[in-house]
């Protein structure tokens, strides 16, 4: 009897061993499935508390590799061919941001991801949006009866307006995407739809039909708030390439200073895009800042006829991020030449 049961202590000992080594080596295939999978694009994690992410056709790694991310998602229709790497092309820079993305205009081709498809707050760029409406659905001529109170907002950017002004709706749209105005944003959203509620509804509805299944907007200007805005970096270059189809949106994006007259008083508007002056060929967009989102960037360069569209999110410097990937995009790739008729929808080249 003592035999037996010092024969069957070190047998429970050996089986408890095993399972424990069982256990190791299925957790450490878990793992390796899961890097396998990030590699093969599964959906990216959330860098937010918002719901699920959903994974686009864009690589959900940050390609560090001078070459192409993905073909195009079958949403985006190319209005010409795409760049090809390079001859001697050297991987891309390092950036402070937490999510980055480059885009060819022409192709929709993505040349560089970083967590393209994690939910991010996009702060002020959410303002294209904005702008992209008011530039669909309205006539930048008319006459805009001002109902907001930039006084009341205190502690963000404001274009300075007062209930009671008259300015055109364009004078309006210069002082929301030069300055950053949150006041002209919703004085905007107001005359579109009649509420800045409404037009919330309106924004999410072009949002579904561009496809930018990773944003969600709660006001027109992009201030953190109950609810919150969130978006990608991957949609935000999918809704600026729309965007930038419009000579209109184009011309307001690419101005760095406009002086306009309302009825009240007079304003002097300043673009605060950080790329002006920093690299050759930039040509817009916007940028954004909340302590939630951090620094946010959209920016459009275009050299020798081919524009390239970089998104920066949740970044300590995105002016340098900005510049080192435009920088980098087109140094590692080349273009063909362009057509001398651009297709249906698509601006004109160098536009």
């Amino acid at each position: 009897m003592r035999l037996r049961r010092f024969v069957v202590r070190p047998l429970l000992a050996v089986a408890l061993l095993g399972m424990l080594l069982v256990t190791a080596n299925c957790g450490t295939q878990r793992l390796s499935i899961e890097d396998a999978a990030l590699v093969a694009s599964t959906p990216v994690a959330v860098s937010t508390p918002a719901p699920a992410p959903v994974t686009s056709a864009v690589d959900a790694s940050v390609n560090i590799l001078p070459t192409p991310v993905a073909v195009n998602p079958p949403r985006l229709v190319a209005w010409g061919p795409a760049p090809t790497v390079a001859a001697g092309a050297v991987a891309a820079p390092a950036i402070a941001g937490e999510a980055a993305l480059l885009m060819d205009e022409t192709s929709g081709r993505i040349l560089y991801a970083k967590s393209p498809n994690d939910r991010l707050s996009p702060a002020s760029l959410t303002k294209i949006m904005t702008a992209l409406l008011a530039v669909e659905r309205g006539h930048l001529d008319e006459l805009v009866d001002v109902r907001v109170d930039s006084r009341t907002m205190r502690g963000s950017t404001v274009m300075g307006l007062v209930p009671g002004e008259q300015l055109t709706l364009e004078d309006l749209l210069y002082g929301m995407m030069l300055p950053s105005g949150n006041d002209a944003a919703l004085a905007i959203g107001m005359h579109v739809s009649g509420t800045a509620e409404e037009f919330v509804v309106l924004m999410n509805k072009r949002a579904g039909e561009l496809g930018l299944v990773n944003t969600r907007f709660a006001n027109p200007h992009g201030l953190d708030g109950a609810g919150g805005n969130y978006s990608s970096a991957y949609d935000l270059a999918v809704l600026t390439r729309e965007a930038m189809r419009h000579e209109q949106f184009r011309t307001i994006a690419n101005t760095t200073y406009r002086v306009v007259k309302g009825s009240i008083a007079t304003y002097s508007l300043g673009t605060l895009n950080p790329l002006y002056g920093r690299i050759a060929g930039v040509d817009g967009v916007k940028t954004g800042y909340t302590r939630n989102a951090r620094q946010t960037l959209v920016g459009s360069v275009t050299r020798d006829g081919h524009r390239v569209i970089v998104v920066v999110l949740r970044s300590s410097d995105r002016a340098s991020d900005g510049v080192s990937l435009l920088n980098w995009a087109f140094a590692a790739h080349e273009w063909p030449a362009p057509t001398t008729v651009a297709a249906e929808g698509a601006p004109a080249p160098g536009s």
